[in-house]
């Protein structure tokens, strides 16, 4: 092999390298920006799942409070009845 061809492979190895360590470059790249697309959306889907738990619970709280303060209204009635029947009695 001549001086000039020997040049020629090396830039062509050169030119090759080059080229394969940019796509390796563009491939790293673009998978990790697919990796955190797909951990933001993972992320984002949990958060809405969590924000619909939290306002079912909301709403289970609230309706417990409405059903104890019924419990309460009706223990105060009948206490006070009692109380009224038993007013009655000692008379």
């Amino acid at each position: 092999m001549s001086d000039t061809t020997k040049q020629r492979m090396s830039v062509y190895a050169i030119v090759i390298g080059w080229i394969v360590t940019l796509i390796a470059f563009i491939y790293n790249v673009a998978t990790v920006n697919a990796n955190y697309s797909f951990r933001l959306d993972s992320i984002e889907r949990e958060l809405v799942s969590l924000d619909a738990r939290l306002d079912t619970s909301e709403a289970f709280r609230v309706e417990l409070s409405t059903d104890l303060a019924e419990i309460k209204t009706d223990l105060l009635w009948i206490r006070k009845t009692l109380e009224g029947l038993g007013n009655n009695t000692q008379k």
